[in-house]
């Protein structure tokens, strides 16, 4: 599969697998299997040592973390890792009167399928599954992908966060190859909402850039292909098209969005169905 990211150096020669002794034997089929498939260097293999230049991926706490290298400049200490048990950031709903719910055209009676072109850590996932609505996410980068479908695993098997996890579907790569995995396109009624989160450049090093973000921005790079992931999509039925950028960054297609939310750091550009006519 290829990844339409920016020309960044590959991201398993950047990863290290540090496993712990004593894990799950699941653990350890899931760990060699993915070292296998994607080629990451494993630290638990004979004579092989640990690299202060790589990151580390470890399991820990009953997760799977990636911690930053040891000599990065600005990355911090703390582990990249997806948990939607118990960080207080996902305990709450998403509100209807909230910018990402407005964007998507939520009501009190109505959840759409949501599809999540870009989902990333799943913030936004797990944000609109929170207010009862279906989403199918797709993530394109392995890495991050391994560990969303670690976070969302966790999440289903816990009685206070199954029920949202169970609302979301996880598919790794790129939605482009799923065409099975899509509603009946004559089925109007079930036409979804469909997200699109591109990675674009890092504006600056500042506080207001959290570190668990810079470490994702440093390993996957830009979405390249960002337009033309939104045009196939907007070709697709669909009730509304929603695209998340920064406030000041150009809009991804030339056609003017038909609504803009904004909040803070984070702009919501939103498109309605194309009429018939201007289709012709």
């Amino acid at each position: 599969m290829s990844l339409n990211h920016s020309p960044v150096a590959c991201w398993s020669s950047q990863v290290q697998l540090s496993l712990p002794s004593g894990v799950p034997e699941q653990i350890e089929l899931a760990a060699a299997a993915f070292v296998q498939q994607w080629g990451l260097f494993d630290q638990n293999t004979r004579d092989a040592k640990p690299r202060s230049d790589c990151y580390q991926l470890t399991y820990a706490m009953d997760a799977w973390q990636l911690f930053p290298p040891a000599q990065s400049d600005g990355l911090g200490k703390h582990p990249l890792w997806v948990d939607f048990v118990d960080n207080p950031r996902f305990a709450q709903t998403l509100l209807l009167r909230e910018p990402l719910a407005k964007a998507a055209g939520l009501r009190a009676n109505q959840r759409p399928l949501v599809v999540d072109l870009t989902a990333g850590l799943g913030r936004d996932t797990w944000a609109l599954a929170s207010t009862g609505c279906h989403v199918l996410a797709f993530e394109r980068h392995p890495l991050v992908h391994f560990l969303l479908n670690d976070g969302l695993a966790r999440a289903r098997a816990h009685p206070k966060t199954c029920a949202i996890a169970a609302r979301i579907t996880l598919h790794r790569g790129d939605a482009r190859q799923y065409e099975g995995a899509f509603i009946d396109e004559n089925n109007a009624v079930a036409w979804p909402i469909w997200l699109v989160d591109p990675m674009f450049p890092e504006r600056s090093k500042s506080a207001l850039v959290k570190k668990d973000m810079r470490i994702f921005h440093h390993l996957v790079g830009e979405d390249l292909d960002a337009s033309a992931l939104f045009n196939w999509a907007r070709a697709k039925p669909g009730s509304r098209w929603i695209v998340k950028r920064p406030p000041q960054a150009p809009t991804l297609d030339a056609e003017p969005p038909a609504l803009v939310i904004t909040s803070g750091r984070v702009r919501f550009d939103c498109y309605l169905p194309i009429a018939a006519s201007a289709r012709k």
